[in-house]
């Protein structure tokens, strides 16, 4: 079972999800995301829980992070852009399944 929370920190909209591929974000699951990701009206950013950041849209800053399965990220994203809650909601159910499957 995954788990995710939403929180509005400062000004930014932030979901926490936990990444429930096995591998992480590596290879073809970590091409899902950013492509995912790519489509998504606002820009949205990933966090590990180490303060490492990448833009969710670029393939070799999301391969750069590592993330490993069962690790817990963070999306952000800028409440002035319209559909930025959607962008972050969508990216985190995402992340919440298995995209090596």
């Amino acid at each position: 079972m995954t788990a995710a929370s939403n929180s509005q920190e400062g000004t930014m909209i932030e979901r926490t999800v936990v990444v429930a591929t096995e591998i992480g974000l590596h290879a073809r699951p970590a091409a899902v995301f950013c492509k995912a990701a790519a489509a998504q009206p606002a820009r949205v950013t990933l966090a590990t829980g180490d303060g490492d950041t990448a833009d969710a849209r670029s393939m070799l800053a999301v391969l750069g992070l590592g993330v490993r399965g069962g690790q817990e990220v963070t999306l952000t994203a800028d409440p002035d852009v319209t559909g930025a809650q959607a962008s972050v909601d969508a990216l985190a159910e995402l992340l919440a399944t298995d995209l090596d499957a």
